[in-house]
């Protein structure tokens, strides 16, 4: 027999609607199975879809899955604030100023500021990055993004959750320029063991001070208009070349390429040569809601 699933629908890092990350909420999904998940989140067809449960672990408020169009992910960046957003706006009473998100990869804590009137802001303490191997090819992963070798100054890979190949691009119109080689996309996420390409460059700007573009087409996500999870694991990748500042605050643009115009914030602190927290925040709105019939 079947039956209506509800969801929501927000954009996840922007302030105005029909920009930044689509994200689908479902919250109240009952008994579905993973197949059934993952054949919604193909349906819905954005780069993450969400599924609110029961939280398991001590302390959680809720349980999430995350779904791209072609597999399951132990943790994102902008699902987890998106799904916070939505557990914040449908609580009851006094609106909470913290979650506790429990993930295939962990307790995830989501910090709530603002307020009503001048807009609520989400942070997600993320899983603390851990460093892997330096990029090696430089000529694979530029044709990878459509790019000249000699326009590559580095990179690495990257894991907090899920592991990233960082590539930096000399400046931001290589950014803007660069185009998905999909056949060689594919070679290096599967030589690296990654999910995707994570292309930046460092910006000259009082607002702005990293471009970035995210490639994933091995998950079925060609590009991303915002990667909260990269961003955090790019925060610990420039903590590291920097030798590890008592505090990097990152403001990074993404999504414009793709009309998705998206910003996102990353603070990392730092000790005696280690990171000691990654944040990632931003804002979140409210697009619509719907059903799907299962």
């Amino acid at each position: 027999m079947s039956r209506k699933l509800s969801f929501e629908h927000v954009d996840v890092f922007t302030d105005k609607p029909y920009t930044g990350n689509q994200l689908a909420v479902f919250h109240t999904p009952g008994k579905l199975t993973k197949p059934q998940m993952q054949m919604i989140a193909r349906e819905m067809n954005f780069s993450e879809t969400t599924f609110i449960f029961p939280g398991k672990a001590s302390g959680a408020d809720a349980k999430i899955r995350i779904f791209t169009p072609g597999e399951e992910v132990p943790f994102a960046g902008h699902p987890t604030l998106g799904t916070a957003y939505v557990l914040h706006k449908r609580s009851k009473g006094k609106k909470p100023s913290n979650f506790l998100l429990e993930l295939n990869a962990g307790l995830i804590e989501i910090e709530v500021s603002g307020s009503q009137k001048k807009g609520y802001n989400f942070t997600m303490n993320q899983p603390l990055p851990e460093f892997g191997t330096a990029l090696q090819n430089r000529g694979q992963a530029a044709r990878a993004v459509g790019i000249r070798p000699f326009e590559v100054m580095g990179g690495g890979v990257i894991s907090n959750g899920l592991e990233f190949l960082i590539v930096e691009a000399r400046d931001s119109e290589i950014i803007s320029s660069a185009r998905l080689n999909m056949e060689e996309a594919y070679n290096v996420t599967a030589r690296h063991k990654v999910i995707g390409i994570y292309l930046f460059a460092r910006v000259e700007s009082r607002k702005i001070n990293v471009h970035a573009r995210f490639f994933a087409p091995a998950v079925g996500v060609i590009e991303d208009p915002a990667t909260g999870s990269a961003a955090g694991a790019l925060g610990g990748y420039l903590a590291r070349i920097l030798k590890f500042p008592p505090e990097l605050k990152l403001n990074i643009e993404q999504g414009k390429e793709i009309g998705r115009k998206s910003l996102l914030h990353t603070l990392v602190r730092c000790d005696r040569g280690i990171v000691q927290s990654v944040k990632v925040s931003g804002r979140v709105v409210s697009v619509g809601e719907g059903s799907v019939v299962v």
